[in-house]
């Protein structure tokens, strides 16, 4: 069972892949119009590629759907994008798109063991629609198999013998998938590719009118697609045609021959496994020379170079790598409490000692690793969003395009798989409610007539800032306002300041109203955002200018299991601070700080004033300093919010494994207090982890 399991993985990993570098090219080719000749083959060989595997999964529907997909570019790929004219272009791009949609929607289903969409006549039909205008044809023609009008179906022997007794003694019995439709085209394709490599004299097909009349299909599904061949020689070099060819369930070779002698039949050869083989053939091969010889030949240096490149890349399941870093966890945490072990207290061991140095060095580079096994660049959530802003430019006929920034910046697997959704939303956003309705709307504000989203990541060490920037309306504080009041979140009686009111966007509620649109700012479900990124330990800020546009700022930690920290205790009770998080430590006197009747304690550092937030009031601890000289304060800075936090004594710096709280724990809201989980020290005690961002909103009011 477990060899199926790993069958399927790699089945939903591998499709995933390809469909997504099938979205990079056409979102690419659709920018210029046209698909490059490299496109085309390209996005063959994806379709190509899935029809195999789904075959081999036995997924017939997409299987059928491949197959048609890649009959669509088979005929691109013999006549180069001149053959689409320009008014089916987008008619083109829109059903690569729809086929992209569809392969994702069901493979979302194998992944959740629910059953597959079985109705695809509709989605059938448009491709075979979009085939014959390409080629020319009635849109009639490009009904399904099944609904071609019925003609007398000719006796089997019938057509075939006429034609071996006029030389062409050479027989090939080509049989369809049963229900693939537009038999009578696929068998044109076969004919049109042996035709590269053989002449007309020397061969001949039956029904011969494949072409030009689609009732031949029904023919074809009785008795089979007949090719006559006068050399022998000709019937094998076509055999690498068939097996590559779309559709074919199998084939057989067959001889007209004097009735003394035995016909020579062929074992019928499965299609999945015949196309399987013939794959790197039909990629490899130029279809102008597909004879057995070169094909294998090219097979051979396929599979060599494919071999390694693969061998320098090993896919391994996150559920490992999650293993992997609980292990360095444990480890970090075991080497704290031998080094810090009380039996050593007052002991000189300098060998110890030594020893210890050198098993810190090699626990930090084995964390390193470990970390950096799990670290993927945004580029391929970033690349996901061009398809909503062009999806929702068609829809709301309202253009925009999206600019990428940083697309590289590594991040956490499990961070980036969660950032998906919350950029997607804030993107949706950016092109509903930001971008203005009209292009005539943008020139009047003397904007530029197409709307432009910026997605921009950047590594700061510790975390990952990502903007969400548009150069839309902005948002309308009054109008804001008036909701937030109408919805109870906001008092009538108090002044609140812009930024307050913007934080009413991301309130839980504030966007239930039917009507969003009833003013130029935003709420669609951004509270959803917000929670989304808190559960990664990170937090989601806005700012945004009337009639400029808003930026959207979500900072995340670029991992969330190891990190290094700042002990420091308060009474009894030791808290950890991000590293990254602190600008310095501070000694002050009582002189030095000033009271103000709004803001209460506020030190000057630096030329600027911080408000002072003291850990024993703010954590209610029976024990701790009260007299600024006996304490120490710590300046701390998280995205907009810098302060000072007293506390009794720095104990120094630790490395340590994040511990998230239980979620009986966290039902209390424990997060909006200030605290991000725990750790587990040397000496076996705990220490809480301190969330500077959420510490400040907790001690001035949110």
């Amino acid at each position: 069972m477990g060899s199926g399991n790993e069958i399927l993985d790699m089945y939903i990993y591998e499709t995933n892949t390809l469909l997504e570098q099938l979205e990079t090219i056409v979102l690419e080719a659709e920018k210029a119009n046209t698909f490059s000749q490299d496109n085309v083959n390209e996005i063959f060989r994806i379709m190509h590629t899935i029809k195999g595997s789904s075959a081999m999964m036995e997924f017939d529907t997409l299987t059928t759907i491949a197959h048609r997909i890649e009959d669509l570019f088979f005929i691109i790929r013999e006549n180069t994008m001149s053959v689409v004219s320009e008014e089916n272009r987008p008619a083109l791009f829109d059903l690569v798109f729809q086929s992209i949609d569809y392969f994702r929607s069901e493979v979302d289903k194998v992944e959740a063991n629910e059953p597959l969409d079985k109705d695809i006549d509709s989605f059938l039909s448009n491709i075979n629609t979009l085939i014959a205008k390409i080629k020319g044809e009635e849109p009639v023609q490009a009904a399904p198999a099944a609904a071609a009008p019925p003609s007398a179906p000719a006796p089997a022997a019938a057509p075939a013998a006429p034609a071996g007794e006029d030389g062409f003694p050479y027989g090939l019995r080509v049989i369809f998938d049963e229900g693939c439709g537009m038999e009578n085209l696929r068998s044109f394709m076969l004919v049109t590719s042996i035709r590269d490599f053989c002449a007309e004299s020397d061969f001949s097909f039956e029904p011969a009118d494949v072409e030009q009349n689609p009732a031949t299909s029904e023919v074809i599904v009785e008795q089979g697609f007949l090719l006559m061949f006068k050399n022998e020689a000709d019937r094998t070099s076509a055999i690498p045609s068939v097996t590559s060819s779309g559709s074919v369930k199998e084939y057989q070779t067959f001889e007209y021959a004097a009735p003394a002698s035995q016909p020579e039949e062929e074992p019928a050869v499965p299609a999945a496994p015949a196309e399987t083989q013939a794959a790197p053939a039909a990629q490899a091969a130029a279809p102008a020379a597909p004879r057995a010889s070169s094909s294998a030949a090219a097979a051979g240096s396929n599979n060599a170079n494919t071999q390694h490149a693969k061998e320098t890349l090993v896919s391994v399941n996150l559920s490992k790598l999650d293993l992997l870093s609980a292990v360095v966890g444990e480890i970090v945490i075991t080497e704290s409490m031998v080094t810090s072990s009380p039996d050593l207290k007052g002991l000189n061991l300098d060998s110890f000692s030594k020893s210890a140095r050198q098993l810190r060095k090699l626990t930090d580079e084995l964390q390193d690793v470990s970390m950096s096994l799990r670290m993927v660049p945004v580029s391929g959530t970033f690349q996901k969003m061009n398809r909503i802003v062009r999806d929702m430019t068609k829809k709301l006929n309202r253009p925009a395009k999206l600019t990428l920034v940083g697309e590289n910046t590594e991040v956490d697997k499990t961070i980036v798989d969660s950032i998906g959704d919350p950029i997607m939303h804030m993107i949706r956003n950016s092109m509903d409610h930001g971008i203005e309705e009209t292009q005539e709307e943008r020139i009047a504000a003397g904007k530029d007539p197409v709307g432009e989203i910026i997605l921009s990541a950047r590594d700061t060490g510790s975390e990952v800032i990502i903007e969400i920037i548009d150069d839309g309306r902005g948002v309308n504080d009054d109008a804001v306002l008036k909701k937030a009041i109408r919805q109870g979140i906001a008092s009538p009686d108090v002044e609140y300041s812009h930024r307050e009111i913007l934080n009413f966007l991301l309130a839980p509620g504030f966007s239930t109203n039917t009507q969003v649109t009833e003013f130029s700012g935003r709420g669609v479900g951004m509270d959803v955002v917000k929670r989304g990124v808190e559960e990664l330990g990170g937090n989601v800020s806005i700012t945004s200018e009337l009639g400029k546009g808003m930026t959207t700022t979500i900072r995340i930690p670029l991992t969330m299991a190891i990190m290094d920290g700042m002990e420091v205790s308060v009474g009894g009770s030791i808290f950890t601070i991000p590293i990254n998080n602190i600008r310095s430590s501070l000694k002050h006197t009582s002189k030095d700080i000033i009271h103000d009747s709004s803001s209460g304690e506020i030190v000057k550092v630096q030329d600027s004033f911080y408000p002072i937030i003291r850990a024993r009031d703010f954590f209610r601890l029976d024990d701790g300093c009260t007299e600024i000289e006996d304490g120490i304060l710590m300046w701390l800075e998280s995205g907009d919010c810098s302060y000072c936090l007293f506390v009794d004594e720095l104990l120094g710096e630790q490395q340590v494994v994040v511990k998230q709280l239980p979620s009986y724990v966290n039902n209390y809201n424990i997060k909006n207090y200030g605290i991000n989980g725990c750790t587990l020290l040397g000496d076996g005690s705990i220490s809480i982890i301190l969330d500077v961002a959420n510490l400040y909103k907790a001690a001035h009011g949110g």
